[in-house]
């Protein structure tokens, strides 16, 4: 992107450049090739169709959750907050109904009879079926034994013990952080 010294002749994009204004200056670049079909359809953007599908079940289930708050706890920030909990939830393979109950439990802190949402698939994985399968087995195994054990609903701890595993094994690869120097 190189700034324009002088008016530009347009702004918007033409011809393969873009010309637009910020912070009161003008700045060229090249346009993209990017667009709106491509992404819906290439095989290279279909993890991001993917989640913009569970984004979509999350933000319907956030706003399920949120319409159920009394009005003095109602803000846009905790929309947000309940919308981006239902998608680990949802990244996690809990289903609707089990989303919306643990968080109007979590944020009501009552139990709450549930209103049917809208249900939203995701489009098939594009995985062989078996492997699919597989990895389906061994993800519900753990959840199948804890519900056994403690009689609960939610696996939530399995599920908290498993982040932090992350985490940390992240963590570990990293040698430095770059705020560290300052």
């Amino acid at each position: 992107m190189g700034k324009l010294t002088s008016y530009p002749p347009f702004v918007g994009t033409r011809d393969h450049v873009c010309i637009y204004k910020m912070y009161g200056q003008y700045y060229i670049r090249a346009a993209s090739t990017l667009d709106g079909k491509r992404v819906k359809k290439d095989p290279a953007f279909r993890k991001t169709m993917q989640y913009a599908a569970l984004l979509a079940k999350a933000s319907r289930i956030g706003s399920i959750v949120y319409n159920e708050l009394p009005l003095h706890r109602k803000k846009h920030t905790l929309y947000r907050k309940l919308t981006g909990e239902a998608m680990t939830w949802l990244k996690y393979l809990w289903t609707e109904e089990d989303v919306i109950a643990y968080l109007l439990q979590h944020y009501i802190q009552q139990p709450v009879t549930i209103r049917s949402a809208d249900s939203v698939s995701l489009r098939p994985s594009y995985r062989r079926k078996t492997q699919r399968i597989r990895q389906d087995r061994r993800r519900k195994k753990p959840l199948r034994e804890q519900v056994r054990k403690t009689g609960s609903l939610f696996s939530v701890d399995y599920y908290q013990r498993l982040h932090q595993k992350l985490r940390r094994k992240a963590n570990e690869e990293i040698d430095s952080y770059s705020w560290a120097a300052i």
